[in-house]
């Protein structure tokens, strides 16, 4: 049996590859378990046989079959695998990626802007088309509500995102982490809407459960993330991974923002009419928000 070992992707592969025959569950098993690798340290066995379809059995004939004892076995082993995508403080990551030494600020702001360039160039390489269309489709449905949540650093993109995309459409909330005024936001939550989480770096618990509330009645949930080992994917039907690193002291939100970006780009061409412009622009008008008297 196999055991005490850090089991990588690769590795997984390999080791299912052996298997002479697998039944049509376990192919369905092995289809979720290498689309959301990274995402299994955070799946209890529950939650991987209801994401997969498959029976608890299932999963253990199939991980015996690979060479585990058991599910438990099969997890520690995913986690030590995974352990370098383990969060460290931005500092440690800082200081372990380079010696820090006093330097000038022009090459400072050269090296800066170089790194956000090839961030820039890594996020347009790898955002994923079909899943893009995907989530226009749901932004711009009008007969859902869009929730929004952002923790933390993801606060300021949530805010944006939910802030400008009612200049293309109505009934947009969004949640603060409150545990007291939450459940009165979501009482109305149904099947047909929407929630955007915003996480990056760290995990909130409160985040976490308002998208588990969220799978439960249906809706769909849409996960903006930098961290592909995230315990949000679980219940994510749509998930973005999007780069951060740049070798500085944090990690980047640009590709964040950048998505935002786009998503609203692509909302506004991909629709047929003029949104709310026209009656936010009467709104500010009428109540002189930006006047500049």
């Amino acid at each position: 049996m196999t055991s005490n070992i850090q089991l990588t992707y690769h590795g997984y592969c390999q080791l299912v590859s052996r298997i002479e025959q697998l039944t049509d569950s376990e192919k369905s098993l092995h289809t979720y378990i290498a689309e959301h690798f990274g995402e299994l340290p955070y799946h209890g066995i529950v939650d991987l046989a209801t994401n997969a379809d498959v029976s608890k059995a299932t999963i253990g004939r199939f991980l015996n079959k690979l060479g585990f004892t058991g599910y438990a076995a099969f997890k520690s082993a995913l986690k030590d695998g995974l352990k370098d995508n383990q969060m460290s403080a931005p500092i440690d990551i800082y200081h372990e990626e380079r010696e820090r030494k006093p330097q000038d600020t022009p090459p400072l702001v050269h090296e800066f802007s170089s790194q956000i360039q090839q961030l820039i160039n890594k996020f347009t390489n790898s955002i994923n088309i079909d899943c893009l269309d995907k989530a226009i489709d749901l932004f711009m449905d009008t007969e859902r509500k869009i929730y929004v949540v952002g923790p933390s650093s993801s606060a300021a993109m949530a805010m944006h995102f939910s802030t400008l995309i009612k200049y293309m459409r109505g009934d947009v909330a969004l949640l603060n982490l409150d545990i007291g005024e939450l459940p009165k936001r979501l009482i109305d939550v149904k099947k047909d809407d929407v929630l955007v989480v915003f996480s990056y770096y760290r995990f909130n618990s409160v985040a976490y459960d308002i998208a588990r509330w969220f799978k439960k009645k249906h809706a769909s949930v849409v996960l903006i993330t930098n961290a592909s080992s995230n315990p949000y994917g679980k219940y994510s039907d749509l998930q973005f991974v999007l780069p951060s690193e740049t070798q500085t002291i944090f990690q980047s939100r640009m590709a964040g923002f950048m998505f935002v970006e786009l998503i609203l780009h692509l909302s506004y061409e991909k629709s047929a009419g003029e949104g709310n412009f026209a009656i936010l622009e009467e709104l500010f008008q009428f109540f002189g928000t930006f006047s500049a008297d």
